[in-house]
This record gives C-alpha cells, structure tokens and sequence, in this order.
C-alpha cells in the first residue's frame, strides 16, 4: 500500500478490505470463532481470508481529557421497542444532549437527537471544545504495528474536519444548513474555533508511529456540494496535508458516497488518497470515469462495493465487476483495491477470500 501512496508500482495488486463491521456483528451475535478474537486472531482472520484491513486500526494517539467543570455522563437504556445511548455534556454554562438508536436489523448506532439544536447550545459547545486537554499515548498504535505486521494499515484519526463534525456529529444534515442560513456567524466562530483547538491532535499524530493518517469525514456529493467543499473543506485539507508531508506521512479522504461533483476537487487539496471510492451501479460514477475525474496524482482505493461482498448480491455481480477492475488496472493508475466501505454484517467473508485466490493467480501469471 505505501509503495503506491509513495507513486511507485506495488509488487502485488494491494488489496485492503475493512473487516471491521462484520467482525464486531459477528461478536455481538456471539458466532464469532475464538480463534479469530482479539488483536492476534484478527490477524489470523486476514490470513485466512488473504486480505489486509484497516478496520479497527483507526485512531487517535492519544488520551483525551476535559477540564474547566467538563463533565460527560453516558446513559444506556434498553426496552423491548429499542435500545437508547444518551449522552449528556454538562457545564458551568449549561449543557448538551446527544441520542442514538441501536438497529437490531443493520447492528449500528443512528443519532436521532443531536448536541446542538440552537443559538445558546453553539455557546455551550464552544466552551467544551476550548476545554479539551490531549496528551499522546502511542501504545496502542505500537501493539497494532506489531501485531498485524503487513496485514494491517495501521491509521492516525483526527477529529472530523470543523465542517463535517458539525454536519455528522453536532448538528446534523439539516440542521447545520438551515443554521448556515439563520446563525452563519455562530456557525463560522465555531468552525475557526474548532480549527485553532485542531492543532493540540495534529502535533501528536504528527509525532506517531504510522505514516498514515485518515481522514474519516464521510463525503458524500449529495450533502458536500462544491462550494461547501471549496469553503469550508479545501482551506483546511490543503493545511493538515502540507503538515503531513513535511513530517514524511500520508493521508487519504474517506469518500463513501457519492463523488461527481467532489471528487474532481480533491486533488488540490493535496491529498494522498481517496478512500473507500464506490463505482457505479452502487456509486455515481463509472469506473471508466473515476481516474477522469480524480486526475492522474492522487491514489484510488476501493473499487469494490461492500454490498457485493453480501448474500445480497449474485456471485456473478461480484466477479463481471472484479474483472472490470482488473482489465483497467491500467487505466487506473495508482490504485489500491478495497471494499467500499464495510463488509456489512450479511457480508460472504469467503467472496473475500475469492478475491485474494483470484489475485494470486493473476500474479502467477
């Protein structure tokens, strides 16, 4: 994988699956093999399956701490008709409250109540991220390395971008829209806040033991038009990556949705990769068209839709799309081969495996 981050020609296809989705479902049901728990038989996993992962190896280096009367109080409540997690951020100011669902069909959170809702609660959220204390710990970073060896991509994660922590965490889709219309002022103070208040995690992933650094803002064209993008997300990328390549490190964007009218300008931010990149007929784009509109600098990772690695989808779907993907390796250029995003939790862990068989025999060749 670096060999291609770097512009060089791999010696093998990479080929990265994010295993992490299925692998916690798996868990929860309690049909997980014992011989695949914990760090070490998550590697033995991907041995098996011939894959590399970077699921559950994302994070930030470091301990995260709040002072200035900061308190944070996490509540679970579970009933016959759903299972809730609230939690509530107390202040001398005031405080804040954030709801999630749990899915029993899809095994995922959704965020169903968010933090901010108005003006004051801009106040109260600003005064908690002016209270963030971090300190590096790369210990956990360091066991990963160790233990998942080439098999895996072992990531920094920094805080979302001001912008999209507000849009997915904060304050939700239309809630942060209609705020940039009624509040632009509130909601600008608090992005240049959350920017300056940034720079405490980038000194301490800048010091950490990978090269890699993701990016986890979960673009979508559909809610990032271009000009939210060349506003609110440009300035920043075009800051945090010269930062990285000036200490020698990577960083790529995950992209997970659609990427016509986004993906065009990613090269300017100086980017080393977009992540988790999904073709039509899942995406919006053909792959015909993906180096078209990335241009020929930046790295494509991904290529396979997570959906065709479920018993949702035909064997066949997966393999005409696979061999697509093979016959325009070259056309692709820098490329890196990867589920986009998750194997779901109905994911085939053996059309993974397919995949790596498949793999091996074209290098034999």
């Amino acid at each position: 994988m670096i060999s291609v981050l770097r512009g060089e020609k791999p010696v093998s296809i990479p080929w990265f699956v994010d295993l992490i989705y299925w692998y916690e479902t798996e868990k929860i049901k309690g049909s997980l093999p014992d011989k695949y728990r914990g760090l070490e038989g998550y590697r033995r996993l991907c041995e098996n399956l011939g894959c590399g992962t970077y699921g559950g190896l994302i994070s930030f280096p470091g301990d995260v701490k709040y002072a200035g009367n900061v308190v944070i109080r996490h509540f679970e409540e579970e009933s016959t008709e759903a299972k809730l997690k609230r939690t509530v951020y107390e202040t001398p100011i005031g405080s804040l409250t954030s709801l999630e669902r749990f899915s029993k069909v899809s095994y995922s959170w959704r965020t169903v109540k968010y933090p901010i809702e108005t003006e004051k609660d801009f106040k109260v959220y600003q005064y908690i991220i002016r209270n963030v204390e971090v300190k590096p710990n790369y210990s956990l970073q360091e066991e990963q390395i160790k233990t998942m060896g080439e098999w895996g991509a072992v990531s920094s994660l920094p805080p979302r971008i001001p912008f999209a922590r507000l849009l997915i965490e904060v304050c939700g889709i239309s809630n942060l829209y209609g705020m940039l219309l009624r509040m632009r002022e509130y909601v600008e103070e608090t992005i240049q806040l959350m920017e300056n208040l940034d720079d405490q995690f980038y000194e301490i992933i800048l010091d950490s033991p990978t090269p890699l650094v993701c990016f986890g803002d979960n673009i979508s064209s559909e809610l990032v038009s271009p000009p939210i993008f060349k506003k609110y997300y440009m300035p920043y990328y075009k800051k945090r990556f010269s930062q990285l390549h000036s200490k020698g490190m990577y960083g790529y964007i995950h992209i997970d949705g659609a990427l016509r009218g986004v993906l065009p300008l990613v090269d300017e931010t100086g980017a080393d990769c977009v992540e988790s990149v999904t073709p039509a007929p899942v995406g919006d784009v053909t792959l015909e068209m993906l180096r078209k509109l990335a241009g020929e600098r930046i790295a494509l990772w991904g290529g396979v839709p997570g959906a065709y690695l479920s018993v949702a989808y035909p064997d066949d779907s997966l393999k005409i799309l696979f061999y697509s993907i093979i016959e325009m390796l070259p056309e692709l250029g820098r490329f890196i081969l990867g589920s986009a995003d998750q194997l779901p939790p109905n994911g085939d862990p053996q059309r993974v495996k397919w995949i790596s068989e498949e793999l091996k025999k074209i290098e034999r060749k």
